[in-house]
C-alpha cells in the first residue's frame, strides 16, 4: 500500500506554544492514529522508516518533537515541569481521538513517558508501545548525583547545563553507517538543563510506579544487546502491569534503536501486526 508524502506540521500546546511534528498520512482512509514518543537525544526524523511502514499498513502517523527538542528551537534543552510534556502528548491523544482509536508508542526516553499518560488517561489509547523504554536505565543517575540535582533546585539552579551521558552512538546500533549519523546529526540533543534532568527524575519515578494502575494493553519491545535499558528489570516491569493484554518481543540481535538495524522488517511487521489487533479491540 502507498503512502502520501510526509510533511513537516505543527500543533497548539495548552499553554500556546507551538510544537512541530512529522505526520506520515495513510493513502487509504485511516484505520486509527499512532502517535510517536522518541528518545532523550533523539527526535522524530529518526523514525521515518518505520513511521512510513506502518502509514502504509492503513494507520495516520504523527512522529512528535518534544518540546525544545528536534524541531522546536525554543529553550533547547528544558521544561518547567514534567507535566507539561504530559500535558503536550494529551493534547494531541485528545485531538486524534476524535477521529478513531489511538495507540502510543514510546521509544527510549518515550517509552518513560507513554506508561504515564496511559495511567493518566486511558480513555484515549488504545494501546501503547514501550519500545525499549529507558524506565530502568543504565545511564540514570545514582544517588550522589540525584542528591546534587536536588540541591541545585533548593538553590534555584534551573538553567545551568549538563551533558546526557550518551555521547557513544555506538550506544544506540552496532552499525558504523548509523553511528555517523548519530554522530553528525545537527538535531540531535547533547545537553539539557539541571531543571529539565530534575523533572526527569520525577516522570522517572512516577513511571516506575505506574504500572498497577494501567489496564490498557500494553506492548513491550527490547533488543538482546542493548547497551542503555537495563532488559532484566524491564521485563519485570511489564509483569507489574495491571492489564490482562501484555506482550513482548524480543530481538536478541538487536542494538537499543531497532530502527537502525541492518533489516528491521520483522519488528517493523511484528509492531504493525500488534498496533493493528489493539485498535481492531477497541472499535469492536
Amino acid at each position: 500500500m502507498s503512502t502520501k508524502p510526509a510533511s513537516i506540521e505543527t500543533y497548539r500546546a495548552p499553554d500556546g506554544q507551538s510544537l512541530t511534528l512529522r505526520h506520515f498520512p495513510p493513502a487509504v482512509e485511516p484505520i486509527g492514529s499512532v502517535v510517536l514518543l522518541h528518545g532523550i537525544i533523539s527526535h522524530s526524523g529518526w523514525y521515518g522508516a518505520s513511521a512510513e511502514f506502518l502509514a502504509q499498513r492503513g494507520f495516520d502517523v504523527y512522529a512528535l518533537d518534544r518540546r525544545g527538542s528536534g524541531l522546536n528551537m525554543d529553550q533547547r534543552g528544558d521544561v518547567d515541569s514534567w507535566r507539561t510534556w504530559v500535558a503536550d502528548i494529551v493534547a494531541m491523544c485528545e485531538q486524534r481521538r476524535q477521529h478513531g482509536p489511538v495507540v502510543l508508542l514510546g521509544i527510549s526516553w518515550g517509552g518513560k513517558l507513554a506508561p504515564v499518560i496511559a495511567r493518566e488517561r486511558p480513555d484515549l489509547l488504545a494501546g501503547i508501545g514501550l519500545i525499549c523504554p529507558g524506565v530502568y536505565a543504565l545511564q540514570q543517575p545514582g544517588l550522589a548525583k540525584r542528591s546534587a540535582l536536588s540541591a541545585s533546585g533548593k538553590l534555584g539552579i534551573h538553567q545551568r547545563r549538563v551533558t546526557i551521558p550518551l555521547e557513544d552512538p555506538a550506544l544506540f546500533t552496532n552499525s558504523p553507517k548509523w553511528q555517523a549519523f548519530v554522530r553528525d546529526d545537527p538535531l540531535t540533543l547533547r545537553e539539557i538543563t539541571m531543571r529539565f534532568a530534575r523533572e526527569d527524575h520525577k516522570m522517572t519515578r512516577f513511571s516506575r510506579q505506574s504500572p498497577q494502575f494501567i489496564h490498557t494493553p500494553t506492548l513491550l519491545v527490547l533488543a538482546g544487546r542493548d547497551r542503555i535499558v537495563r532488559n532484566q528489570r524491564t521485563r519485570r516491569y511489564l509483569t507489574e502491569f495491571a492489564s490482562q493484554d501484555k506482550t513482548l518481543l524480543e530481538y536478541q540481535t538487536a542494538a537499543h534503536t531497532l530502527e537502525f538495524e541492518p533489516d528491521p522488517s520483522m519488528f517493523y511487521d511484528d509492531l504493525a501486526a500488534w498496533v493493528a489487533r489493539v485498535m481492531h479491540r477497541q472499535k469492536v
